[in-house]
């Protein structure tokens, strides 16, 4: 049992699903942020070095990027360490994509959460 775990781990069609994943993440995390800090709601951004970028580039120019820097930063690293070590570049993708999963399901309650109450207010009125 243990060595089919490992042998999937270290497959690289798992490596490959899990950068799409990943990426897709990403993309679901630049929408769902943008949707919850527009205009200027900074305060809400968590991450301070990716709210100071959004400030001084505001939106969605900030977002944008900051993901391209990321991604710059992420894909030749990740291609050096899969030739090397694909096994903890997989487990690193899927606790990264456990993450920022959570991350955007929170990101889109939290708008759900505010756009119903825009809706509640505009219906007393």
């Amino acid at each position: 049992m243990m060595n089919k775990l490992l042998l999937i781990l270290h497959s690289i069609p798992l490596l490959i699903i899990s950068a799409v994943i990943f990426t897709i993440l990403n993309i679901l995390d630049a929408h769902s942020t943008w949707l919850v800090i527009r205009p200027h709601h900074y305060g809400r951004e968590r991450n301070p070095v990716a709210r100071w970028v959004f400030k001084k580039l505001g939106l969605p120019r900030g977002i944008i990027i900051f993901k391209i820097l990321i991604f710059a930063i992420l894909i030749p690293a990740g291609v050096y360490y899969a030739t090397l070590e694909p096994l903890t570049l997989n487990i690193v993708l899927i606790v990264a994509n456990i993450v920022f999963g959570l991350v955007v399901y929170n990101n889109y309650r939290i708008y759900r959460r505010m756009t119903r109450r825009v809706t509640n207010v505009s219906d007393d009125n």
